[in-house]
């Protein structure tokens, strides 16, 4: 039985460290910063401006082989292609947030104690193995979720408010960003975290556990590649199936982790 106080206990004292720290907070800013802020703005400024649909030649294709329905109706060319880059193409770059924000905030809460030689305290606590492993993954994806989820409200905020004058409608969210936020970003989050946590255990550096997230974050970008050329466009149907994937991945990569997490070999790299 998993003692939920001393859980949340470690929880909230990891979370605090990367907070204190101006390199683990800075991170955390930057890549929502780009693709909820800065990417959507240039995208939107742009489609207001004359020779918008010939400068959008990489993205005109998509219009052929988007299956009917998925674009609302009525809608102009500029209008198409603004309603494609920000309910498809930008929806996989929501998913790098999670991982990147998770990546960080694990390989700081165990490499981090590691190399600041804090952890040794809390491996001598009675803490079992499996409240440890699950304290150190939940510390990292819940403020990864809080922080993609306030992330989609900025957003939505902002493309309403700038394609407004240029669709006339409130347009967004869509029911498949809708399963992207409640069950696809809290299963990669803790995917990303997991993996992070499992070699955490032989990392000496906080950077090379935060390597590891790549592992993660590449089939996302052959996501965003996918969806760039029209293979793999992300609707309601895809997005539980891959909810569903993430989740079976998760369980197993949680049970790795904690299998892997050895506290003599933690405390003899002290």
């Amino acid at each position: 039985m998993i003692d939920r106080d001393r859980v949340r206990t470690v929880m909230r004292k990891d979370w605090l460290e990367v907070v204190r720290s101006p390199q683990s907070l800075a991170a955390l800013l930057v890549v929502p910063a780009v693709f909820v802020v800065a990417l959507p703005t240039v995208v939107l400024l742009l489609a207001r401006q004359p020779g918008f649909v010939e400068s959008a030649d990489d993205v005109r294709p998509l219009l052929d082989v988007i299956p009917a329905g998925l674009l609302p109706g009525g809608l102009d060319e500029v209008q198409q292609l603004v309603y494609v880059v920000v309910v498809f193409l930008l929806a996989p770059f929501f998913l790098l947030i999670p991982v990147m924000v998770a990546s960080v905030t694990a390989s700081s809460s165990v490499v981090g104690e590691k190399e600041r030689r804090t952890i040794e305290g809390l491996l001598y606590t009675s803490l079992t193995d499996r409240e440890l492993v699950l304290a150190k993954i939940l510390g990292s994806v819940l403020p990864a979720v809080a922080i993609t989820w306030l992330s989609f409200l900025v957003y939505t905020v902002l493309v309403n408010v700038l394609g407004w004058p240029l669709l006339g409608r409130l347009y967004f969210p869509t029911w498949t960003w809708a399963v992207i936020m409640l069950l696809v970003v809290p299963a990669i989050a803790f995917l990303g975290t997991s993996l992070v946590v499992a070699v955490s255990g032989r990392a000496t550096t906080v950077q090379g556990a935060q390597g590891v997230a790549v592992l993660v974050v590449l089939p996302v970008v052959g996501l965003v590649v996918g969806q760039a050329a029209g293979v793999a466009l992300l609707d309601v149907p895809v997005a539980l199936v891959a909810a569903g994937a993430i989740v079976v991945l998760d369980v197993v990569l949680f049970r790795f982790a904690v299998g892997r997490f050895q506290r003599e070999r933690v405390l003899t790299q002290l």
